[in-house]
């Protein structure tokens, strides 16, 4: 998120829109997630040319999944930043919570990497030495790129880029019941105000 925007105070007609908003990306996580999984279980291999889609449905529902989840939390996070001027830390221990499992950098390097993936593939990314990682799981040194999932039996995890797509999604899973219930609150509450 861009500073000026962070830092932008919203009115009561922003902030209502954006409770609404957020709570639509957290549903949308999900509803993603589903299809990503369902697709990821028809795809056996294969390439684009094989008969079938799955090979290819699976490039667009990943894709679809990291936007729901930086959306998600990039939401969250401005409102929070509103929440926060009025006194109010409610939504500081999901953004907390999520941190613990994924940064909110890396995060957002996905979706950016994966955005302008033929820059990258260039190697002309604005972030082109971010792009190629190591990661280390359970003793395994797993080479990843942001254009790769990878997903480690050994190591037990499943990677989008440097983000264990697994473990953050638990969290959001747990976390939503309550992004859920502060933001209809909040909605409730600025749309008393805005009239």
């Amino acid at each position: 998120m861009h500073k000026d925007i962070k830092e932008k105070e919203m009115t009561s007609t922003q902030r209502y829109l954006l409770a609404y908003q957020t709570c639509q990306w957290w549903n949308a996580v999900f509803v993603q997630a589903k299809r990503f999984f369902d697709v990821l279980d028809e795809n056996h291999g294969g390439t684009p040319w094989d008969q079938g889609d799955a090979n290819s449905m699976f490039v667009a529902e990943r894709m679809f999944l990291i936007m729901a989840i930086y959306h998600a939390i990039e939401d969250l996070e401005k409102l929070d930043y509103e929440c926060q001027r009025k006194g109010d830390a409610s939504f500081q221990p999901v953004l907390q919570r999520i941190e613990t499992v994924a940064s909110l950098k890396d995060i957002k390097n996905l979706r950016d990497m994966n955005e302008h993936s033929l820059d990258y593939l260039l190697e002309r990314g604005q972030k082109q030495d971010q792009f190629r990682s190591v990661v280390e799981k359970n003793g395994f040194a797993i080479h990843t790129t942001a254009a790769w999932t990878i997903i480690h039996g050994d190591a037990q995890t499943m990677l989008l880029g440097r983000v264990e797509i697994d473990k953050l999604l638990l969290v959001m899973k747990e976390l939503l019941p309550l992004v859920q219930e502060k933001t209809k609150e909040l909605f409730d509450k600025e749309m008393t105000t805005a009239k």
